[in-house]
């Protein structure tokens, strides 16, 4: 298994947590980057973002400054193939707190 999607994965995730500092705090609040997904051949990184509020609005923003972030990663990579960035809303706290919810159900 090659490591190279990891470390592209820290490089997408630098790039885009300057962008996400960039969001004024009346679009979305304390953004950050929670996960970065490369996949094997280097055509997607999918983001996982959250925020305090407005992580839909984070997301919107950071898809319209897709193409910059795209060309700073094609300077900072200096590969063929720069990935697609795909921006979604992290779940995972939701998901935690509905499994602690069934759990004190029980």
């Amino acid at each position: 298994m090659s490591h190279r999607p990891a470390q592209i994965a820290g490089i997408v995730r630098s790039v885009v947590a300057r962008h996400a500092t960039s969001i004024p705090p009346t679009t979305a609040k304390v953004v950050s980057v929670v996960e970065v997904k490369v996949s094997a051949d280097l055509s997607y990184a999918d983001v996982y973002l959250s925020a305090i509020d407005g992580v839909e609005h984070a997301i919107h923003t950071l898809k319209a400054q897709a193409s910059e972030m795209r060309a700073e990663l094609a300077n900072d990579l200096k590969l063929h193939k720069i990935p697609t960035l795909r921006f979604h809303k992290d779940t995972t706290g939701e998901e935690g707190a509905r499994i602690d919810d069934l759990l004190s159900k029980l």
